[in-house]
């Protein structure tokens, strides 16, 4: 099973670390693409900032990550579970896990990075900040510019089951419903009059939650995305699975 997360907005500076390499991160047949992005995001950066920093919708305090961003092939490295913070990664709580919980986040996490395509929990990457609606001049469109790769990239993976925790811009990235093989979106609801409601203020957290425990379990994950219901209700949580609604099946996790 994948688990397809989104990246976070704020993210940790390294102070130390080894210099970005692209051909040490997940699907290294990304590397060029990955380069000429980066490069394209630096040059943005470094020669018109002032333009950069209305397409990276940057506000009057935030010019330091223009200077980031200009010197990303020079710039420390981190695994990327270090450098992505915020209320989804809080609450993985990827270094409280135990070792086979960690090695299992490695394997089954997948995040999907503007910048980077997709990154493991454990990929090096620099602090940098794109996000996935942004428009780089020497690029155009990120949509465009990734999703054929990025799927490509997926479907060597085409036997595994993917959970699409993402939204947005991200998901438009590599858009998983295009491809042959089980997807199940993810969202979080809650009961406002006994209708179930798309919840905003916990839906990162719970989808943290839901991630770790799936680490945290020690057997086997469901091959079929039938059984993803009564899987994640052992696990704790009120889940059901909505195969009626058009489009892709959708596992639905309930909070109060």
């Amino acid at each position: 099973m994948i688990f397809l997360l989104p990246p976070s907005e704020g993210k940790t500076l390294p102070s130390k670390g080894p210099r970005f390499a692209s051909t040490k991160l997940v699907f290294p047949e990304l590397s060029e693409k990955r380069v000429r992005l980066v490069k394209a995001l630096e040059n943005f950066c470094a020669i018109q900032p002032e333009l950069a920093a209305k397409a990276l919708d940057l506000g009057p305090k935030q010019n330091n990550l223009l200077a980031i961003n200009a010197a990303l092939m020079k710039a420390h490295c981190a695994p990327a579970i270090k450098i992505y913070t915020g209320v989804l990664y809080d609450h993985l709580g990827y270094g409280t896990l135990n070792a086979p919980a960690q090695a299992r986040a490695d394997l089954c996490i997948l995040i999907s990075s503007a910048l980077f395509g997709f990154v493991t929990p454990a990929d090096p990457i620099p602090a940098y900040r794109l996000s996935g609606g942004s428009v780089i001049p020497a690029i155009g469109s990120l949509a465009v510019y990734w999703k054929t790769a990025l799927l490509e990239a997926l479907a060597q993976r085409k036997h595994e089951l993917i959970l699409d925790l993402r939204s947005g811009s991200y998901e438009k990235l590599s858009p998983v419903k295009l491809m042959d093989q089980p997807i199940v979106s993810v969202k979080v609801l809650t009961r406002v009059n006994g209708v179930l409601k798309p919840v905003t203020h916990f839906n990162k957290a719970t989808k943290g939650d839901l991630v770790r425990a799936a680490c945290l379990f020690s057997g086997n994950f469901p091959t079929k995305f039938e059984r993803l219901g009564d899987f994640f209700t052992k696990l704790g949580f009120t889940a059901d699975l909505d195969t009626l609604t058009p489009g892709i099946p959708t596992l639905q996790i309930i909070t109060n």
